[in-house]
């Protein structure tokens, strides 16, 4: 990627040059057995290995604590991770009972490495039990308990320390030291079964530890500016209602939804600045725990309009409510998307065309006073339009067998998204 300034006197037109280079490999076995009639046992074995080098390189200048003004270094991070797991799940099914236990363990370590000089390593173990019973006392009803122990693992723009973009008083960057954050959640969920649709309404309770989320620091080389970035904050809780249902109201109209609504205590770590003397140094920062009760909701929906035997047109809605972090006051989030698939030539071909954010009011609107008095609004590139075709050459009766999705406890980029 390469990103160019407008010069002025002080700052001279300069370029950014970034060269992201990825490799990555995953190699798994999965092994599946019927038992009998009532019985499943599944169970497998798996090795990821990623690692990505950042290349950046400029052409501009940068201040120095004391006011003068060098060339920008040359940064090169280099971020890997291995990871090794196996994994078993047992389950059957009585009449109205069904029930499953499983359990993963995986070995991973992460390696993060800054010009050759800042280097950091994370090695963890860990096991992340899982299993449900469910109880249907008829067709149209079902009844489950689950628990489960997942990890959200940093994705690489969280943790690269290569400036990502910056503002006169503003910049953001990654934080290579973080670490997981690790989920244990329990849910009791209701199904309705309708002779249209279904409906399922439940209730959760989630523990989350080492929450990763964004942070806002005092620059230690310019007190007047602040740091974007992300941290780990201290353990979290959540519980809270999730309604979900679908329908087809008529023949060419039927649509999916979702609502949550969930209260959340988040404990963590904030800067400020205890004096407002122009010549105040780092000694003059302080930080202070504490602790925010925020209460959320979420709404999505899909409908799906069925013009002709091969036109289909979809529009999608999804609206965040305001909400509270360590850091921010964040304001409600909503947007609204188009799309249109066309099938030809008896279903080989399919023709997509997407309008994502068609009334561009997708933003990360926020306030604090944690350092200092702020309000902000970033937007991106959300306002796009995609258009593709795609054409099935063969009978098709030979079709490649359907790699296993085994991972449903494990994700990257966990956090909050700006």
């Amino acid at each position: 990627a390469e990103f160019k300034s407008t010069g002025n006197t002080l700052f001279p037109d300069y370029q950014d040059f970034v060269d992201t280079r990825r490799d990555q490999t995953i190699v798994n076995l999965d092994y599946i057995n019927p038992l009998d009639s009532i019985s499943k046992l599944e169970a497998g074995i798996e090795v990821r290995q990623f690692e990505t080098n950042v290349d950046y390189s400029s052409t501009g200048l940068t201040f120095q604590p004391d006011g003068t003004l060098i060339p920008t270094p040359d940064t090169d991070f280099v971020y890997g991770m291995d990871i090794y797991a196996a994994y078993a799940n047992f389950g059957q099914t009585y009449a109205k009972w069904g029930y499953q236990l499983g359990l993963r363990v995986e070995d991973a370590e992460v390696k993060a490495d800054t010009n050759q000089l800042r280097a950091f390593t994370d090695k963890y173990t860990e096991l992340y039990p899982s299993g449900y019973v469910t109880y249907s006392p008829s067709e149209k009803n079902m009844f489950q308990a689950s628990f489960s122990r997942r990890v959200d693992r940093p994705g690489l723009t969280q943790v690269n320390p290569i400036r990502e973009w910056s503002t006169p008083l503003l910049s953001s960057f990654g934080n290579p030291t973080l670490v997981p954050q690790f989920t244990n959640s329990y849910e009791l969920n209701y199904t309705r079964r309708l002779k249209n649709g279904s409906i399922t309404s439940g209730v959760f309770f989630r523990s989350i530890k080492d929450e990763i989320n964004r942070a806002v620091y005092i620059d230690r080389l310019d007190l007047n500016k602040l740091i974007l970035t992300y941290d780990n904050f201290d353990d979290t809780s959540a519980y809270g209602i999730e309604i979900s249902g679908n329908y087809k109201i008529t023949k060419w109209w039927s649509f999916n939804a979702s609502f949550d609504l969930y209260s959340q205590t988040q404990r963590g770590i904030t800067e400020s600045l205890q004096t407002d003397n122009d010549t105040a140094t780092a000694d003059d920062i302080v930080t202070e725990e504490i602790e925010v009760q925020n209460t959320a909701w979420n709404f999505r929906m899909n409908n799906s309009f069925k013009a002709t035997k091969n036109l289909t047109f979809q529009l999608f809605g999804f609206y965040r409510g305001q909400n509270r972090t360590i850091q921010f006051e964040v304001e409600p989030m909503y947007f609204v998307n188009l799309g249109a698939r066309y099938n030809f030539a008896k279903g080989r071909g399919t023709f997509n065309l997407n309008f994502n954010d068609i009334f561009n009011t997708m933003r990360f609107a926020v306030s604090g006073d944690q350092p200092y008095d702020q309000i902000g609004e970033f937007r991106w590139e959300s306002q796009t339009v995609f258009a593709g075709i795609s054409y099935r050459f063969g009978s098709g009766k030979n079709k490649a067998v359907k790699r296993k999705r085994r991972d449903n406890n494990t994700k990257q980029g966990g956090g909050g998204i700006l």
